[in-house]
């Protein structure tokens, strides 16, 4: 199916080479999400959360059961070893997640139970990045009093990176990571906070805000493209942005957009999670993929 692309800049013309939208797999989901591409198995890794489900999908087998009783993970990344980390919504928790099994990496702070840890992302030096808002959907006792953005040294220490956000949820870092991106979706806003080697972070400020006149949608999960170009869901589907926050394009997706990555043997396929589908679009420059030893 062909979709529209709404360009608002001539740099939008070398990203999307066609409008062709593939539908991979659709059927009884309620609520596709978290998707991370493996390099070593050229794979594809979602969630269905309201499940508690983990799917795998490869271009021969197409969408397989992974993990059953996921503790409601919803975003997934991968450490440079190849494990999936999984946050973990309904075990207040970020752990490594296989077909059977999780080990936890880290449940609390400063001995208080984490809210519901929605999105996460891993450097290349090992460490994880992650946002915890509270869940209404959960429920349940509130013990963290805030709606955190995390980090979580290779040694296991674990680091506030900021607990001012209304609903922090998608994150993603550029391409060299000097710049960490986290989404408010409360405020359909961006912001960036520098990053460094030690894993020390320093707010910048705003990067970028949606325009909700676009349709439904909110700011949710978010990636990156090697040219630094930062891609969101929002309002009527997928925003893009160039590293200077400048609106790039719209991408109009036909079911409600809620996470994608870009993914394929040349990282030029963007995969996009969206209600009760997973589809495919031909990007035309490598979107930035977990990295592999």
């Amino acid at each position: 199916m062909d979709i529209t692309i709404k360009k608002l800049s001539p740099k939008a013309d070398r990203l999307f080479p066609g409008t062709n939208l593939r539908q991979l797999t659709t059927g009884d989901y309620l609520f596709t999400e978290g998707p991370v591409w493996d390099s070593g198995e050229d794979c594809l890794y979602f969630t269905d959360f309201q499940k508690l489900t983990i799917w795998k999908w490869t271009e021969k087998s197409g969408a397989i059961l992974y993990r059953e009783n996921s503790n409601r993970a919803i975003g997934l990344s991968m450490d440079a070893r190849g494990r999936i980390v999984s946050a973990e919504s309904g075990a207040h928790r970020i752990a490594y997640a296989d077909n059977q099994a999780s080990i936890p990496i880290v449940s609390d702070f400063n001995g208080k139970q984490l809210n519901s840890p929605n999105d996460v992302v891993v450097s290349k030096e090992g460490y994880i990045l992650f946002t915890d808002p509270y869940s209404d959907m959960l429920g349940g006792p509130r013990v963290l009093g805030f709606n955190g953005i995390f980090s979580v040294s290779p040694k296991g220490e674990t680091r506030l990176v900021d607990d001012v956000f209304e609903r922090p949820n998608g994150i993603a870092l550029s391409p060299d990571e000097s710049v960490l991106y986290v989404n408010d979706t409360k405020q359909q806003s961006i912001y960036a906070f520098s990053f460094g080697k030690d894993g020390k972070t320093s707010r910048i400020g705003l990067f970028a805000k949606v325009d909700e006149s676009y349709g439904k949608g909110a700011v949710d999960g978010m990636k990156v493209d090697t040219l630094g170009n930062v891609y969101v869901t929002g309002p009527g589907g997928i925003w893009v942005f160039d590293s200077a926050g400048t609106p790039l394009a719209v991408l109009f997706i036909p079911e409600q957009a809620g996470n994608f990555c870009f993914g394929g043997r040349d990282a030029k396929t963007i995969y996009i999670t969206a209600s009760t589908s997973v589809y495919a679009l031909d990007a035309g420059v490598p979107g930035v993929v977990p990295f592999r030893r």
